[in-house]
């Protein structure tokens, strides 16, 4: 059971680091639609990294304040730069990519958990056989590889 995830935070141009967690045959990430496009698609989860903060520190941090959840066995799998469009503007960022665990168990049965720092957005499991056909979009597109 591990975790990818990447980290994000607001801004289009920007460091971010993701961790990609799986389970099960399943895969954690976190729903999102393109505006401009009308494109549904997930993302794992992660966010920025703060100055002076590494990309592993960085995503700690942003597990504890997206799902109040610690991680352990972290990995880093590859690095990714992305060039892209999301809701009309045009976005660059670098990835850190990871594995990693959940350290509390009871996570991987969850059936969706709230992302504390964002009301509207929940994390929820994805089959990993739904990305792998192409009937759900994921991104970072890297991580699929890892699935």
């Amino acid at each position: 059971m591990h975790i990818v995830a990447i980290l994000i935070n607001n801004e289009l141009n920007t460091t971010k680091r993701t961790a990609v967690i799986k389970s099960k045959g399943r895969v954690l990430a976190s729903k999102g639609m393109n505006k401009s496009s009308g494109k549904v698609f997930f993302r794992v989860l992660g966010g920025g990294i703060d100055f002076g903060e590494t990309s592993a520190e960085a995503l700690k941090r942003e597990f504890k304040e997206e799902l109040n959840a610690a991680i352990i066995n972290e990995v880093l799998l590859c690095t990714a730069e992305n060039i892209f469009e999301y809701n009309g503007e045009q976005g660059h960022e670098i990835t850190f990519l990871y594995e990693a665990d959940f350290q509390e168990e009871h996570l991987y049965h969850e059936v969706s958990m709230p992302i504390l720092d964002n009301n509207a957005a929940t994390a929820e499991w994805v089959p990993i056989s739904d990305v792998l056909s192409g009937a759900v979009i994921l991104y970072p597109t890297e991580a699929i590889q890892y699935l």
